[in-house]
């Protein structure tokens, strides 16, 4: 792990009692959980039309609650999501761990639909869950994470 301060250990110990049920993928990035968030409030500056086929701007609440979303999970669970705006108004993050991959979007500022996708085992999993219950979404994370069945 890069050299911390104090605090920054201290912060990193208390993260991980907080959390100690999670399983670590060792991808500590320090920046990952303000560059997403970053990422995700560019979003607000996308004018009506933003792909010249009638998209919807990004809504201003779903915005708001994907940063709260980003912000509650661990900065080492896994590497950082690739952010997408969706022409009808939402967006999405999506990770993949190839064969396997996991695309969360925000319906609303209240609830989040998942594919969960591993082609090599026949998983197609689509399901939802509201954007509070940052359990559901570790354990998605965790198992697109994990090392691919051979």
């Amino acid at each position: 792990m890069p050299n911390q301060t104090s605090s920054q250990s201290i912060f990193l110990r208390g993260l991980s009692e907080a959390r100690d049920d999670w399983q670590r993928v060792g991808q500590y990035d320090p920046e990952s959980i303000p560059s997403v968030q970053a990422e995700i409030e560019s979003l607000r500056t996308l004018a009506p039309n933003w792909d010249g086929y009638g998209a919807l701007p990004i809504d201003a609440a779903v915005i708001d609650a994907a940063k709260t979303f980003i912000g509650n999970l661990p900065d080492d669970l896994a590497f950082r999501p690739h952010v997408a705006p969706l022409s009808n108004g939402t967006l999405q993050m999506e990770w993949e761990n190839v064969p396997k991959s996991l695309e969360l979007e925000f319906v609303s500022p209240h609830s989040i639909r998942y594919l969960q996708w591993h082609p090599e085992e026949g998983l197609e999993e689509v399901g939802r869950f509201p954007v509070r219950d940052i359990e559901t979404a570790a354990d998605l994370i965790r198992w697109c994470m994990s090392e691919a069945s051979k």
